[in-house]
């Protein structure tokens, strides 16, 4: 026996899409925006969108995949027009193949392992460069099989230290990466620029703003990248933009745009900045052998407004050592610096692997034995501190610490004080111009106002913004350790093989959802794109207390007519807000989740027969006849 009201209406099978047969769980608590960190996370949970499951790693629920599936769509037709076949890959990786590529080591941590039964060891994949590969090099042997382009679009996994910002940051997410293999470096660059070309149509037809940036290939090789970053208060990355145009003297404007990460070593700029207090950053040698210590202005402000940079005022803006250019002055002294680790960490590293100069000499001739090195110290100037030239000395380590006003709390400046610790000084890098010559060295990561590094005219703003997809040209960083070869035939006949020339070009698809949320909702809700949106058109009317039967069957009607004046374009596209609720109710609810389009029947519509439009991306509303809703909504949706 079931008791009375606890069965609810059965589903409207009538191929009409109804919010009623919906699962669409939205919260009916109001945002606070002082106690909502995530912002547009906390706003597609409450639309509706996801729900959390762990610690990165969400749900996705029936509106979200839409959104989802939708992108996904849209990449599909961008993959296609450049001739690129889908694939789907496996989300278990063998360890040992990630060790053939020297990946295991360098993304350990990142990784989730684990072992089957019988003791062999897999991964889920981050990214597929090496199945792909080792696909690929098992099934092509000529380079008349080539080029070939072949995508997939799937979940990835990566143990994040701390997962953050919802799908921007997550644990487990859903990725299109494609893979391209060519015989030769230049049909290589033909593939990157025709890809580069897919990206850019698939974020204008998303019709959010976004940036190409020149970007660091990190962990993935090669030495051509680019990112793709939408502007974004809460994003996680840095893009320096030259702002010159082209009435600064050039035909054109420059086009530098580059990820802080990665950007150009700058021109020092004699008496463009104001400095106050020096400060010092350690770092160490990968031997743990060398010392580095770099000294830098803690701040620094324009020293004169030239036309343009008035908004930069008085302000003190902080500096921030920039490791990649630390680098490229110490080169391969000791094994290049080690990256990633803190300056105590360096410190005690250097402390505990110690070796005084004269413990390495051999007593019988005075020099340094071999096989054995020695702990010594280099120190390095930011050209905006002092001028001046570079040379090699012996200094007890205590000599230099108040060099410049900089103060050391190291444990070890009492501990060798007394040591003699050969130290070589840096002021300079040899000059590009002249060979005989030295350029003061730029030693801190670019900020607003620095000179462009490209045209030397502009200077650089900065924009926060998320990262939406990533290009690299990968080279034959995996081909060759993976030994992925074609056959060739040179212009003489000869016959050999060569390394596949590889690249790879993601885009994060959920990131995507998260990023577009964030680039386009307002203080009403979600706005999405009408390439993506949920439904591109929600039919709402005044429930059956206001309007009655006779409301609900025109309603209906007009649902029927809208899918059939959009040629079967918006077929399975419109949805119905059949719910016994007012119509400012649904209204509510339709700006929170963002339909391209809401169609409304209301109080205008009883009294004469208007229906108002409303395009929720614009902000404009349109009051129009039943005979001029098909135009206006073809109008709004641009088809």
């Amino acid at each position: 026996m079931v008791r009375a009201g606890l069965i609810g209406q059965p589903p409207r099978t009538d191929n009409r899409t109804r919010i009623s047969n919906l699962w669409l769980p939205i919260t009916k608590t109001k945002l606070n925006p002082e106690t909502d960190p995530e912002g547009v996370h906390s706003l597609l949970l409450k639309a509706g969108y996801i729900r959390n499951a762990y610690p990165g790693v969400f749900h996705m629920l029936p509106l979200g995949l839409r959104v989802q599936e939708k992108i996904e769509g849209l990449i599909d037709k961008n993959m296609r027009a450049i001739g690129a076949s889908k694939v789907a890959l496996p989300s278990i990786s063998s360890q040992s193949l990630w060790k053939k590529t020297g990946r295991m080591d360098k993304m350990g941590k990142e990784l989730f392992q684990f072992e089957d039964r019988n003791g062999t060891k897999y991964l889920l994949g981050p990214t597929h460069e090496e199945e792909i590969t080792t696909l690929v090099s098992s099934t092509v042997t000529s380079y008349k099989q080539l080029p070939l382009r072949v995508y997939q679009t799937t979940r990835k996994y990566r143990d994040e230290r701390r997962p953050r910002a919802g799908l921007l940051r997550g644990r487990e997410f859903v990725m299109k990466d494609l893979y391209t293999f060519d015989s030769s470096y230049e049909s290589a660059m033909v593939t990157y620029d025709s890809v580069i070309g897919a990206y850019k149509s698939i974020f204008d037809e998303l019709a959010i703003p976004y940036l190409l940036a020149e970007a660091d290939s990190g962990n993935m090789g090669g030495n051509l990248s680019h990112e793709y970053h939408c502007p974004c208060n809460t994003g996680e990355d840095t893009i320096l933009t030259c702002t010159s145009t082209a009435e600064d003297g050039d035909s054109r404007p420059c086009s530098y745009s580059a990820n802080t990460e990665c950007a150009e070593n700058l021109p020092v700029q004699p008496g463009r900045w104001l400095t106050k207090g020096t400060k010092a950053w350690y770092g160490v040698s990968r031997d743990r052998k060398v010392l580095i210590k770099a000294y830098y202005p803690g701040h620094v402000r324009l020293a004169t407004h030239p036309p343009g940079e008035t908004a930069l005022g008085e302000e003190w803006f902080k500096r921030e050592i920039d490791p990649r250019a630390i680098q490229k002055v110490v080169g391969d002294e000791g094994g290049g610096i080690e990256t990633g680790m803190e300056e105590a960490s360096a410190l005690n590293a250097w402390e505990e692997n110690f070796t005084s100069w004269t413990d390495t000499l051999d007593d019988k001739t005075g020099q340094v034995k071999e096989g054995e090195t020695y702990s010594r110290i280099i120190k390095l100037y930011d050209g905006h501190l002092l001028g001046g030239d570079g040379g090699a000395k012996f200094s007890t380590f205590s000599d230099h610490e108040a060099d410049f006003g900089a103060e050391s709390s190291s444990m070890i400046t009492k501990f060798f004080s007394e040591k003699k610790i050969p130290t070589i000084i840096k002021t300079g890098m040899k000059s590009k111009e002249a060979e005989d010559e030295e350029d003061p060295m730029f030693l801190c990561k670019p900020i607003a106002g620095d000179l462009c590094p490209r045209c030397e005219k502009g200077t650089l703003e900065t924009t926060t913004t998320t990262e939406l997809g990533h290009t690299f040209y990968l080279g034959t960083r995996y081909s060759r350790p993976l030994k992925a070869t074609v056959g060739t035939v040179d212009e003489n006949g000869v016959q050999s093989q060569v390394d596949m020339q590889m690249g790879c070009y993601g885009i994060g698809v959920t990131r995507l959802i998260a990023a577009t949320a964030e680039a386009m909702k307002d203080e009403k809700g979600l706005r999405w794109p009408t390439a993506v949106a949920p439904y591109s058109v929600i039919v709402v009317y005044t429930g059956k207390k206001d309007g009655g039967e006779r409301i609900k069957l025109e309603a209906e009607t007009i649902y029927d007519e809208i899918i059939g004046e959009g040629s079967g374009r918006l077929e399975g596209d419109v949805v119905l807000d059949d719910r016994e609720e007012s119509v400012a109710r649904k209204m509510t609810e339709a700006d929170l989740v963002g339909y391209s389009s809401v169609v409304v029947l209301g109080k205008k519509y009883e009294e004469s027969g208007l229906i108002e439009v409303q395009d929720r991306m614009r902000g404009e509303k349109h009051v129009v006849s039943r005979h001029e809703l098909a135009p206006t909504l073809r109008k709004i949706l641009v088809f």
